[in-house]
């Protein structure tokens, strides 16, 4: 039953936050980056960079933003729900459940809060929970095809395949003429019979003009058929009617990409998705999609500029991240002291990996002739600068780094401490080690505590003389 089947994301996502922010003022970047560094070991300022830079048109970075959380800060649970509540505007937490459940308490009748409690647990994928709900308000509203289109979902995901298939049939046997009956007859013909396939969804489309399935449907069967323009126009126009659907955004980008080969069209549908899902896959996932696109186009773009005699220096001033952090890349084969200054303002550029690289460069190549430029880092306003910072110093003053180490152990900001431990672990030595273990007692993040007794109970690494 095809026609039911990649619908259950949709289910959970019509829960929005009932929290009404448009009367205050909204945060501008520089408080935002603040509260980043702050509260850095929490998902929600990370999310709330992100809604900045969707705000503002900057879907790149949003995504970069996105991603360095969710690969290199936490744990996959806690990103997806920081998500569904923060981006998705879903809340699917402990509280918004309680609330729900004391509502059904309320009205046990009412079809739409056990849709709503059902929709909870499907973004959690606790399926058993979901499924007596959704047989409940089926049971009490029996031709409501999206709740049905839900129990069908959940029914699948549990492997009740049979049971699944029996409810959709019986759903289109009593509604011959619906959506679903006619995506099913064409579905039942694609193979053997595409022309008739093609003829069902030309009449559904006309009959259901504001479905993104159908039109998505004849997209697939028309480039089956390597009719490649009305293609285009199906696969568009489906997802301009279902801008929610992770499925069909991600599939249009790939369309674009792989028959069209128009990549700059193909990212904005995978960003599309991305930000519906961020484990989106249409054969791929499209984070990967994303990252290749991006990075082809920044490659491109800087051979360009170079070939126009643009210095490689002044490539370090662009607004598209991919172009910096390539030129990074290319600026780390062949370090130049005069990019010094550059470097330095780049530790406090919006992106979190240009940031790290700018450290990185630094760190390789600076003598103690940067001691007192580094002691100002230090003491930067900008607290991500300022603990990375740490990194340099740990590196370049060794033990002797050790007492201003001691003070960013006692910053506010919890990036700063988090830096400040990262330096010494990683080349403080056993020094550096004892500093951060007898830091522990006095950590106040949770988070920051439980990396430090990991560490604490890993094997001491290998000290080179």
């Amino acid at each position: 039953m095809k026609q039911f089947l990649g619908l259950i994301k949709v289910c959970a996502l019509l829960l929005v936050l009932t929290t009404n922010l448009s009367a205050q003022s909204p945060p501008n970047l520089a408080q935002l980056q603040q509260d980043f560094a702050l509260r850095f070991m929490e998902p929600e300022p990370h999310m709330a960079l992100a809604k900045y830079f969707l705000a503002h048109n900057e879907r790149l970075e949003a995504f970069l933003t996105l991603e360095a959380a969710r690969r290199g800060r936490f744990a996959e649970p806690v990103f997806n729900q920081a998500f569904m509540l923060h981006i998705r505007e879903f809340d699917n937490s402990k509280k918004a459940e309680d609330a729900l459940l004391a509502e059904h308490v309320r009205q046990p009748e009412s079809v739409d809060v056990l849709y709503q409690l059902a929709d909870i647990y499907i973004s959690r994928e606790q399926w058993a929970r979901a499924k007596p709900l959704l047989l409940e308000a089926v049971k009490k509203k029996p031709d409501g095809y999206t709740l049905l289109v839900c129990l069908i979902g959940v029914l699948q995901a549990e492997g009740n395949k049979q049971e699944a298939d029996r409810l959709g049939q019986d759903y289109i046997s009593r509604h011959p003429e619906s959506e679903p009956a006619y995506l099913t007859r064409a579905e039942q013909a694609r193979e053997k019979e595409p022309a008739k396939a093609k003829e069902i969804l030309r009449d559904a489309s006309v009959r259901f003009p504001n479905s993104g399935s159908v039109f998505f449907d004849l997209a697939i069967v028309l480039q089956k058929e390597s009719d490649l323009q009305p293609a285009e126009a199906a696969f568009v126009r489906a997802a301009e009617l279902s801008p929610d659907s992770a499925d069909i955004q991600a599939w249009t980008g790939r369309f674009f990409y792989k028959a069209r080969h128009e990549d700059s069209r193909a990212l904005q549908y995978y960003l599309n998705a991305y930000f519906l899902d961020p484990h989106a896959y249409e054969t791929e996932y499209v984070e990967s999609r994303i990252r290749k696109i991006a990075f082809d186009a920044g490659a491109k773009s800087m051979e360009e500029q170079l070939g126009k005699q643009v210095a490689l220096i002044d490539l370090l001033d662009s607004a598209d991240p991919t172009v910096v952090i390539l030129a990074l890349e290319k600026m780390a084969e062949s370090w130049q002291s005069s990019c010094t200054d550059k470097l330095v303002g780049l530790m406090g550029h919006q992106d979190q990996g240009i940031r790290w690289m700018a450290t990185e460069l630094l760190k390789g190549h600076v003598d103690r002739s940067f001691d007192e430029r580094l002691k100002g880092l230090l003491h930067d306003r900008d607290l991500r600068r300022r603990g990375l910072a740490a990194y340099i110093a740990v590196h370049l003053w060794r033990d002797q780094s050790f007492q201003s180490l001691s003070e960013l152990l006692r910053d506010p900001a919890q990036l700063v401490r988090f830096d400040a431990i990262s330096a010494l672990m990683m080349e403080g030595g056993p020094a550096g080690r004892q500093i951060v273990f007898a830091h522990a007692a006095r950590e106040t993040s949770p988070e920051i505590r439980k990396l430090i007794a990991a560490e604490k109970a890993a094997p001491s690494p290998q000290t080179t003389p």
